[in-house]
């Protein structure tokens, strides 16, 4: 029952956010009564909690996973650095809970930190294999992917210059993969 009522807020929050989904609305998809949701969650702040949680366990596996997917380092790099879930949540539900429950978007760095170490390994192997070039140090390489990822996910600067996570993602990506000199 814990994980249908986790799985029943989390399509609430997709639909009304985090702040205006209601322990109502998830006993009525669920046909249950309200008490049973309090059975257990003492909170809806609780709820919300875990289904973060479990939204950052689904990164971190596939995270994980993205290491051994066939291919080359490219296309594990492109799998580790962009399942984000950007696709998953609409950018205001991301800044909804940056502006609003930052005690829950601050979960987020443990999973920075297993991609940056997924990263790295996968870097030093594209180096060792010669995919990869050997004149650009890994660290910076993890630095770069880090601190524009970061950026990308600050609703401020989405709202700045007026993208989408999606659309700024994708020219990241370009950016990091293709380079952004012209092709001659």
């Amino acid at each position: 029952m814990r994980d249908s009522i986790i799985q029943a807020a989390t399509e609430e929050i997709g639909k009304y956010g985090f702040r205006k989904f209601t322990i109502d609305d998830i006993a009525s998809s669920l046909g249950i009564s309200k008490k049973t949701v309090y059975k257990y969650f003492s909170s809806k702040k609780e709820l919300i909690s875990s289904v973060v949680e479990n939204h950052l366990e689904m990164e971190k596996a596939s995270a994980l996973e993205s290491m051994q997917i066939t291919g080359s380092i490219l296309d594990k790099l492109n799998a580790v650095v962009f399942c984000y879930g950007q696709e998953k949540a609409p950018e205001w539900i991301i800044e909804e809970l940056q502006q609003y429950f930052p005690e829950e978007w601050e979960k987020a760095a443990e999973l920075n930190e297993l991609k940056s170490g997924v990263i790295r390994e996968l870097i030093q192997r594209g180096v060792e294999s010669g995919e990869l070039r050997d004149d650009i140090r890994p660290e910076i390489i993890c630095l770069t992917l880090d601190k524009t990822i970061d950026a990308l996910f600050d609703y401020k600067n989405l709202h700045k210059y007026d993208l989408t996570i999606s659309q700024a993602m994708e020219d990241v990506k370009r950016i990091v993969f293709e380079g952004i000199l012209k092709k001659e």
